[in-house]
């Protein structure tokens, strides 16, 4: 039996009976970002009206997105910046809460739907999952620039010479070449921005694990934990992209099993990876290690 076959295979044992609540778990947080999502529409919809042609014969009119986008005012900007925050607030401690009643489920604790709102429950462990986060988002967002940056920049120089009439058929060739090389070269750099940004992937679970563990602590050990095994992680995920390609097929309602699943088996993989590396470095993380989940 493969690795992912044994970590897959106690992912379905630790869901077996507990299918509901982790359903339950993933349309609490569906219903509240939906409900977010349209009351923001609902609100926005008072100030800047959007007409979008659902006819079938018609073409949108991206430019006239634009104009509207370009055309808001301050209350328009204000709301979304309200509604951008609400959002955080909200689904940030959700989306830990979720990643701990995982972290639960494989210890065979039978947790409660009602775990999700642990981060809610006291001011630091809200502040925690808040400033992991927007700590996580600034990551994500400098690594990308830094990963992105080549492959959209000699995309740009190339669609700007084919933009000029008087090219000569050659240099009009060299740039249409370009742009094939950009976008082979953008896919490779996100693949490898993907991988490269699994070395944060276990810090969620290790604030979960811990109420003592700082947010800085939590990414520097996922980053020390990670080491060897980001491109592992990676094929993990990649193993599920059937599944999800498949739910398409099936209204979506596959979803409902896949989801979990796939949630159930990153969560053993991680606390594999923690349990290993903490063995392997007993003096940094017993501080940590011994701490209980509730």
């Amino acid at each position: 039996m493969t690795f992912f076959s044994v970590i897959k295979k106690n992912a379905k044992i630790a869901l077996k009976g507990r299918w509901g609540g982790a359903i339950g778990i993933y349309a609490i947080f569906v219903g509240v970002s939906v409900f977010l999502s349209l009351l923001e529409q609902m609100m926005l919809g008072r100030f800047a009206p959007v007409y979008i042609p659902w006819d079938s014969g018609a073409v949108i009119d991206y430019a006239y997105f634009l104009r509207i986008l370009f055309s808001m005012g301050w209350a328009e900007w204000l709301l979304i910046g309200i509604f951008a925050l609400m959002s955080l607030l909200l689904a940030a401690p959700l989306a830990l809460g979720i990643t701990r009643w995982f972290y639960l489920l494989i210890q065979e604790e039978g947790p409660a739907v009602s775990e999700v709102f642990y981060f809610f429950e006291s001011v630091r462990r809200f502040g925690r999952a808040v400033g992991y986060t927007v700590q996580l988002g600034l990551r994500g967002f400098g690594w990308g620039m830094i990963f992105l940056s080549l492959p959209a920049g000699l995309m740009s120089i190339c669609v700007r010479f084919l933009r000029i009439e008087t090219l000569a058929r050659q240099s009009r060739a060299a740039a249409s070449v370009g742009i094939m090389l950009a976008l082979g070269l953008l896919l490779l750099m996100m693949l490898l921005y993907v991988i490269y940004m699994n070395k944060y992937a276990l810090a969620a679970y290790l604030l979960c694990e811990s109420d003592e563990i700082s947010v800085r602590e939590a990414f520097r050990a996922s980053i020390r934990y990670t080491k060897g095994y980001r491109g592992i992680m990676f094929l993990f995920t990649l193993s599920f992209a059937g599944w999800y390609l498949l739910s398409p097929f099936t209204f979506f309602l596959l979803l409902l099993f896949v989801v979990p699943y796939h949630s159930s088996g990153k969560t053993v993989l991680a606390r594999y990876l923690v349990e290993k590396n903490r063995h392997q470095e007993p003096q940094i993380t017993r501080e940590f290690g011994g701490a209980s989940l509730r």
